[in-house]
C-alpha cells in the first residue's frame, strides 16, 4: 500500500476533512478535541490503508470518526466516573464556619455593637481604639489628651458594660431555648 500524501485514502481525506469535522460536531466537541480527532482519524486510516484495500474511504473515514468520537467521549465518561468514585463527601473539609456558627457570630457582634454604642462618648472611643483597632493605654492617651489611668478605667468599664450586656443576652436566649423544649416545640417551632 501507499504512505501519506501519495495515499488514497490520505486524498478522500483531504478531499473530505469538512465532513469529518460535521461529524465530530454532532457528538458537541470542542473545536480543539474536533481538529485531534480528525487528526487521530487520518491517522487510524492510514494505518488501516497499510493492512487492507479500503473499497469506500469516504465511508470508512467517517465510521473511524465516529469511533473516534464515542472511543473519547467514553473516555470522558470514565474519567468523570473515577472522579466520583474517588468523592469522599464525608473527608471534604473546608476552613468556613458552619452556617447556625457565623448566624451565631453575627448575633454576637450585633449585641456587642449595641453594647458599644451605650457606653458614655469617651468611654466609647477609647474601647473602640483599644479593642477595634488595637492601640496601646499610651497611644490611647497620647491621641485622646487623657490621663493613662482615665484610659484604664475607661477599657475596664466598657469591657464590665459588654461583658453584662452579652451574659445578659445569652441569658434571654438560654431561657427560651429552655421554654421551647420545655413546651416540645423543635427549632422551626414546630411540635
Amino acid at each position: 500500500m501507499t504512505k501519506g500524501a501519495n495515499s488514497r485514502i490520505f486524498n478522500v481525506f483531504q478531499a473530505n476533512k469538512g465532513l469529518i469535522a460535521s461529524v465530530l460536531r454532532r457528538f458537541r466537541l470542542s473545536q480543539i478535541d474536533i481538529a485531534d480527532l480528525t487528526q487521530e482519524t487520518i491517522l487510524r486510516a492510514l494505518e488501516a490503508e497499510k493492512r487492507t484495500k479500503i473499497k469506500e474511504p469516504r465511508r470508512f473515514l467517517v465510521g473511524i470518526a465516529k469511533n473516534v468520537a464515542r472511543t473519547e467521549l467514553e473516555r470522558r465518561s470514565k474519567m468523570t466516573t473515577s472522579l466520583l468514585d474517588d468523592f469522599d463527601p464525608d473527608s471534604y473539609v473546608t476552613d468556613e464556619p458552619a452556617v447556625d456558627d457565623a448566624v451565631d457570630a453575627r448575633r454576637r457582634m450585633q449585641v456587642l455593637g449595641a453594647a458599644v454604642a451605650l457606653l458614655p462618648p469617651q468611654c466609647q472611643k477609647v474601647f473602640l481604639l483599644k479593642h477595634v483597632y488595637g492601640a496601646s493605654h499610651k497611644e490611647i492617651a497620647d491621641k485622646l489628651d487623657i490621663a493613662l489611668s482615665t484610659v484604664e478605667k475607661h477599657v475596664a468599664l466598657g469591657l464590665k458594660r459588654c461583658r453584662e450586656a452579652m451574659l445578659k443576652e445569652q441569658t434571654a436566649e438560654n431561657a427560651e431555648h429552655q421554654e421551647t423544649s420545655v413546651l416540645g416545640l423543635n427549632d422551626a417551632g414546630q411540635r
